[in-house]
């Protein structure tokens, strides 16, 4: 880890923190689904609520899994123009104009998120049952929109650089699907 960037370990940090959030999630969502599944079936005293207590470990880590997916670059790509290239900096090229592209979405999806942050405070919305703030789990709309944002700007990045650094002739590698 020494002879990483600040930006490099800004970024393990990130996956990190990223990886533990969607772990205590998903623990969190099976704890729920056994607790409710012991009650009802064994105990045979259904818990009333537990769906809507459902809802928020199912958001966060659905939101989370798409951030971890765009801070891999896993997400669902279909690559069908690289197949025509010959050369492997004009599919660099392509998947940064490809990001770009996304980047410029993100930043409108970004835009409309935080108004709906703004309606959330506003609103202040509660569930149907428990009373618990929806705050807790809709304003990570905003949050996991903001975080793949940041991530596909630096999938730019990246490609900016593979395509710099990329010699002009080298031809285009074909992946394996």
């Amino acid at each position: 880890m020494e002879g990483q960037s600040v930006f490099g370990r800004f970024l393990l940090i990130g996956e990190k923190v990223v990886s533990a959030l969607c772990i205590f999630s998903l623990l969190l969502l099976t704890s729920l689904v056994c607790v409710q599944v012991f009650l009802r079936y064994v105990l045979r005293a259904p818990l009333m609520g537990i769906e809507e207590l459902l809802l928020f470990p199912t958001t966060w880590l659905y939101l989370i899994g798409a951030i971890k997916a765009s801070q891999e670059k896993n997400q669902i790509v279909a690559r069908i123009l690289e197949i025509f290239l010959k050369k492997q900096r004009s599919v660099y090229l392509l998947r940064m104009i490809a990001a770009v592209c996304s980047t410029v979405v993100l930043v409108w999806l970004v835009y409309w998120g935080y108004d709906y942050l703004k309606y959330l405070i506003r609103m202040e919305k509660v569930s149907p049952m428990l009373f618990i703030p929806m705050m807790y789990s809709e304003s990570l709309v905003f949050i996991s929109l903001v975080l793949i944002t940041f991530y596909t700007i630096v999938e730019v990045r990246d490609n900016y650089v593979s395509f710099r650094d990329t010699p002009a002739s080298r031809p285009a590698k074909k992946e394996n699907a």
